[in-house]
């Protein structure tokens, strides 16, 4: 078991986060024929159609995918020895913890791109319909500066501070998540 445990971490970790991505993707409403949009779904659609059939998506939100993905990860800790509700602890923060690193890299892709690309690539509008949801909602909030748009660096400062939070309230299991 020592010898798979690497492996298997990676296979479910990967899957995990294919299956939050792709939960995003859908609540973001990222165009359904992008191409990353159906490498997702034909990715997931096996596993996830027969679980939507009893876990329905509401507003948006596939929970059918991301109760996989919690239960994914409890699975891996179970095998690795933790105990049942320490696993399922883990599988919950794994998934907010995804979340949070998806909006981090994205917005931080994004604000990369803007220099080099200035709107003109493909990427840009799917990098775009990713973050815009927080990004709006932070910008309500935020007094207007003109041209300048503090949005990117609230929201990349906020997550790191998230971050920080969750270490500290949970952490051992923040780390393991």
């Amino acid at each position: 078991m020592d010898v798979l445990a690497p492996i298997i971490s990676i296979v479910i970790s990967f899957f995990s986060f294919v299956l939050v991505l792709r939960t995003w993707l859908q609540f973001c409403r990222v165009d359904p024929y992008m191409p990353i949009s159906q490498t997702l779904m034909r990715l997931t659609n096996p596993i996830v159609i027969p679980v939507s059939k009893l876990i329905p998506t509401v507003k948006g939100i596939n929970f059918a995918a991301l109760l996989i993905a919690v239960a994914l990860v409890a699975i891996q800790f179970i095998l690795f020895g933790v105990d049942i509700p320490h696993s399922v602890l883990i599988g919950l923060l794994s998934v907010v913890k995804t979340f949070g690193q998806i909006l981090f890299f994205t917005t931080l892709i994004r604000a990369l791109m803007s220099w080099i690309t200035q709107g003109n690539h493909p990427l840009d509008y799917t990098v775009a319909q990713i973050t815009e949801p927080v990004l709006r909602w932070i910008r309500k909030i935020l007094p207007r500066t003109g041209m300048l748009d503090f949005s990117v660096m609230v929201l990349g400062f906020g997550l790191l501070l998230i971050n920080s939070g969750f270490y500290r309230v949970f952490g051992q299991l923040w780390a393991l998540a």
